[in-house]
């Protein structure tokens, strides 16, 4: 089966949502379990999954040439995509509830490469632990840059995140007995910050992450996914604005994961949460008025 992800820009995690898609059609169809991937890296995501991760009992090929008259899927075309698609391998439609449950199970068929499930052995995780996940780079605003910044529903200002970071010891007291944890961030600066108060009252585990600060994408894609395995490990995952990652994260493990989104807290902060998704909505609306007349 042949999978173009070349116009998925969005982010690492829309490849492992359209890939799961495929793997849904394999099983419900019994095809042959070979995958043929053809992708690009972009901005958004300069990461390849085919340089990065495996398929358990599937066998992955890379495609260094774009196949012709291939569904693409693209940030803004997933339930068109995913309708022709279904219409070529002549899914029934009154079945979707089986078509969504091996979707999402397919996850657990995704496995990290050998060098990077061996950069995971070598953090040395215990058997329980909590992840903070410290998701930055691209959703963090300020009073100052707010209302010209905000491109997604799920935003999180810089005082929030510092508030979380100050209240984060006390948080994990009240959800959990574990006193291990796991930090990862996308922004060398938050994770620091995070290491050091965390570091007086938990064990504290954390990826040899290489940043460069230059980038859009700061970290590589081998500590990306090496970040999102060990998230799939653990028990509680805590995230300032949740997202695909966590998601993902959750899907890959055969356990379940409690997540906790700081910008859902109910404290005088949820004024702010509510502001973004208002402006984000008119921005939408304004867009689609001007693009579609």
């Amino acid at each position: 089966m042949i999978i173009d992800l070349s116009q998925l820009t969005d982010g690492f995690s829309s490849k492992l949502r359209v890939i799961s898609f495929f793997l849904s059609i394999i099983k419900i169809k019994k095809l042959e379990k070979k995958i043929y991937i053809y992708e690009k890296s972009s901005i958004e995501c300069p990461y390849l999954f085919t340089e990065l991760c495996l398929i358990k009992n599937f066998r992955v090929f890379k495609l260094n040439i774009q196949p012709k008259n291939s569904i693409i899927f693209t940030p803004f075309n997933y339930n068109i995509a995913l309708e022709q698609l279904k219409k070529k391998y002549n899914l029934d439609p009154t079945n979707d509830y089986k078509f969504n449950s091996l979707a999402l199970l397919s996850y657990r068929n995704f496995i990290p490469n050998k060098n990077i499930k061996k950069k995971i052995n070598q953090i040395k995780l215990p058997k329980k632990f909590i992840s903070i996940h410290l998701r930055t780079t691209d959703r963090v605003l300020n009073l100052k840059n707010c209302l010209t910044k905000i491109q997604f529903s799920d935003m999180i200002f810089d005082f929030q995140i510092n508030d979380m970071l100050k209240n984060l010891a006390n948080f994990i007291y009240l959800k959990s007995k574990i006193r291990n944890v796991f930090i990862c961030s996308d922004d060398k600066f938050y994770r620091e910050k995070a290491l050091k108060p965390l570091s007086e009252n938990f064990n504290v585990f954390s990826n040899n992450t290489s940043y460069k600060v230059k980038n859009f994408r700061q970290t590589s894609g081998i500590d990306f996914i090496t970040e999102l395995f060990c998230l799939s490990k653990s028990q509680i995952i805590i995230s300032t604005v949740g997202g695909a990652v966590p998601n993902s994260a959750y899907f890959i493990s055969n356990k379940k994961i409690k997540n906790f989104k700081w910008t859902n807290n109910l404290n005088y902060y949820i004024f702010f949460k509510f502001t973004i998704i208002l402006v984000f909505y008119l921005k939408r609306f304004k867009f689609l008025l001007f693009n579609f007349k």
